[in-house]
């Protein structure tokens, strides 16, 4: 009877720790089920993207290219100026001369917006058929000026008082007369810098929307592979 109860009772054990066994089992297998399905989920927690600073990224990636385009337009413009300056120039050169005298040759100082400058003060006298006429127009485009009195002055040593000059007048109002044919130094300044900034405008406006093309066809294709 003793070896009886004594394996009835080693029977009760055994039941009692296999059901121990298989109850912490499944207690360890539900927190493991739980971490696959939280791991399962879509990760939202990361920050997604504002859509208005989308927007505000794409509006400046139109900004380089406005900007390059303003340039372009600017030397165009600039360099259009200098060659209209070069080319009312040759004008002059067409007019009959006749010769003349300077009968004043003086350098004068005036204010401007941009400072201090000096010009040449020539008179010089001329005739036409009967009539003579007095003239101080120096050039046709514009007054020649300096900021420098020394410049002023060694284009003034050009036309010394009493010095016989050739004087261009326009044949159609006698009275309007030029000694010196040329453009202005600063005539084709602007057309060197104009032409200079607009092919690098043209350029850099190139490039700009070469890469702004492919940055639309990079974000096509990523929003097409996620649509698929």
């Amino acid at each position: 009877m003793a070896s009886l109860r004594d394996r009835i009772a080693a029977v009760l054990q055994l039941k009692k720790e296999f059901q121990s066994t298989e109850t912490s089992s499944v207690g360890s297998a539900a927190p493991a089920a739980q971490q696959l399905a939280h791991a399962s989920r879509p990760v939202t927690w990361l920050q997604q993207p504002d859509p208005t600073l989308i927007g505000k990224a794409q509006s400046h990636e139109w900004l380089l290219p406005c900007v390059f385009a303003a340039l372009l337009v600017l030397g165009g413009l600039t360099a259009t100026r200098g060659w209209q300056q070069i080319e009312h120039a040759k004008i002059s050169a067409a007019w009959p001369y006749a010769r003349g005298v300077i009968v004043s040759s003086e350098v004068e100082s005036y204010a401007s917006s941009e400072g201090m400058r000096w010009r040449p003060a020539i008179t010089y006298l001329y005739r036409v058929g009967k009539r003579e006429v007095v003239g101080t127009q120096l050039r046709l485009v514009e007054a020649v000026s300096a900021f420098d009195e020394a410049d002023a002055r060694a284009y003034a040593e050009r036309y010394r008082l009493h010095g016989e000059v050739l004087v261009y007048y326009n044949p159609d109002r006698v009275n309007e007369s030029v000694l010196d044919l040329s453009a202005p130094r600063s005539a084709y300044l602007s057309v060197y810098l104009g032409l200079s900034l607009a092919v690098v405008g043209a350029i850099l406006l190139t490039m700009s929307l070469r890469a702004g093309e492919r940055r639309e066809r990079t974000r096509s294709s990523s929003e097409l592979a996620q649509s698929h």
